[in-house]
């Protein structure tokens, strides 16, 4: 029963966020988030729904990441829809991988997994708002919002989400997110 509350939970966010667009501009409430800190919370919850699965949970998070001013809630957000696919999609025995780290001026937060991978030519089409692909056994669940909430919420902060995937190996989700700009003395007055 907490599984369906959850789920049906997840997908009135989805249909929230859809409702949020058709009205207008996105509202963040940013705030300097310590990515390092603050990640290994965001996934704790869906470690153990890989491990309800049997998948392998593989981690790599350095905790001297950079701040970034975010929206902690909505990249939570993005990061469930991710983890949430990639668990979905991922049969018993395979491996779901989270890893973080940070370039000269980005922070990069990668959800990688070994299921069945997308097709080159469905790149564009997975963040189809309703899009779902013809060519895999999908699950029935879901509304096939998941990946298009998780690229606008990136685009509200500035950010890039990418893709990489090759059938039959699986996906590799990249959040791309700029540093926090610090405010100097100067630029206060």
């Amino acid at each position: 029963m907490d599984d369906e509350t959850d789920r049906l939970q997840r997908l009135l966010d989805e249909l929230a966020h859809l409702h949020d667009l058709a009205l207008g501009t996105l509202e963040l409430e940013r705030r300097p988030v310590a990515v390092g800190e603050w990640l290994p919370g965001v996934l704790r919850p869906w470690q153990a729904a890989a491990d309800e699965k049997r998948l392998h949970w593989e981690m790599s998070l350095p905790s001297n990441l950079p701040s970034v001013n975010v929206d902690p809630l909505r990249l939570a957000q993005v990061i469930g829809n991710l983890l949430s696919n990639a668990i979905k999609y991922t049969p018993a025995g395979g491996t779901i991988s989270v890893t973080a780290g940070a370039t000269e001026d980005k922070i990069w937060i990668k959800v990688s997994d070994t299921g069945p991978g997308i097709p080159n030519d469905e790149f564009d089409r997975i963040f189809t708002p309703f899009y779902r692909s013809p060519r895999q056994k999908r699950i029935a669940q879901g509304m096939g919002l998941g990946l298009s909430i998780a690229r606008d919420l990136v685009d509200a902060h500035n950010g890039q989400l990418e893709v990489q995937s090759q059938p039959g190996v699986g996906s590799q989700f990249t959040i791309w997110l700029p540093y926090t700009t610090p405010i100097s003395p100067e630029s206060k007055s």
